[in-house]
């Protein structure tokens, strides 16, 4: 994390509006006292109270968030205590929570327990693109007539059933992918802006008595957005870990070249006049369908694990953040009603 967490600007920003309020608050308390007005000592007594808080959080801020500070050891125990290792992009260094979140959504991967686990877009990714070549070789069978004697032999239909599960399946993997991508889009968001722009607009808008319920709501998505979600998405990747140990499409590939050698007798049946080989081509093309079974059986598996790890566990993160944001809000002196937390 850095020397100083919201730059040396909105340090100075922060500290300067603070000192403002304390000396407006001592104007008010002194003409109070001089024109016994009460409304004047309250209010000042008030202003005084609430910058002393200010004040507060700008160090506590400053203690938590600053390098080496306690929330950075913190989140750097909890994250690299479980035999993780990974590679962060530089702007993600200072938050090691972030770095695993994004790892485990859209970026390099990251090792556990010894095990190397790629992201799930670059997973997703990978059976896309198989799925995507196995269907072009089935679209191939399907679309080959073989004309013997007068008789044509087709394999459409037959291939018809493979090829609408198949595109079913890479529609579901499209959209898995898409959200490992937004989600990995938001932390990175989260990371270069959350520390640099939402903790020290929440500090000065804190420090002005009409903005300070904005303030402390602002204040409270920094904690949240900063800490709170990355570390729930650092549970989500350690259970990820624990269930799949790397997730590869050997089984696509393998039925695929399975279903190019049946394609290519095909080819070679449409050269050979011999009703002996309608036969031999029609049982290739039945072993090939019983045994999609299996790959389906596979892929349907491997489907409802990305769903899991890239919408449910996500949501839960999502409603604990939320929860920790309206809670800090109140904590902070924020009664802004916001109807989706309220449903919460």
């Amino acid at each position: 994390m850095q020397d100083l967490p919201f730059g040396l600007y909105g340090y100075t920003i922060a500290v300067s509006l603070i000192a403002i309020m304390i000396a407006i608050s001592g104007i008010l308390i002194g003409l109070g006292y001089a024109t016994n007005n009460k409304k004047f000592k309250e209010w000042g007594i008030d202003e005084l109270s609430q910058s002393i808080v200010n004040g507060a959080l700008v160090g506590s801020m400053m203690l938590l968030f600053a390098n080496n500070g306690m929330m950075d050891v913190l989140i750097t125990n909890v994250t690299l205590g479980n035999g993780i290792s990974m590679s962060c992009q530089q702007f993600m260094q200072g938050n090691v929570a972030l770095c695993l979140a994004y790892n485990y959504l859209g970026g390099t991967g990251y090792t556990y327990m010894g095990v190397y686990h790629p992201s799930i877009a670059s997973s997703v990714l990978g059976l896309i693109t198989a799925l995507f070549g196995l269907n072009a070789v089935l679209g191939v069978i399907g679309s080959i007539g073989v004309n013997i004697f007068g008789f044509t032999l087709s394999f459409g239909q037959a291939m018809g059933p493979l090829l609408s599960t198949l595109q079913y399946l890479i529609r579901s993997l499209t959209t898995v992918e898409i959200g490992a991508l937004v989600q990995s889009s938001v932390l990175v968001f989260i990371s270069v802006g959350a520390l640099t722009a939402l903790l020290p607009v929440g500090l000065i808008l804190r420090s002005f008595y009409p903005t300070r319920r904005l303030g402390g709501f602002i204040i409270a998505v920094f904690i949240g957005t900063y800490v709170v979600l990355p570390l729930s998405y650092v549970l989500n990747a350690f259970m990820a870990g624990t269930y799949v140990a790397g997730v590869n499409s050997t089984s696509i590939q393998g039925f695929t070249v399975n279903a190019t050698n049946v394609k290519n007798a095909i080819l070679a049946a449409q050269q050979s006049k011999s009703v002996g080989v309608v036969a031999a081509i029609e049982g290739a093309v039945s072993s090939l369908i019983s045994s999609f079974s299996g790959v389906l059986n596979w892929l349907v598996d491997m489907l409802s694990f990305y769903i899991v790890y890239t919408f449910i566990l996500p949501a839960f993160s999502v409603v604990l953040t939320a929860v920790s944001v309206r809670e800090l809000s109140r904590l902070l002196g924020s009664e802004t009603s916001f109807w989706i937390l309220d449903i919460l």
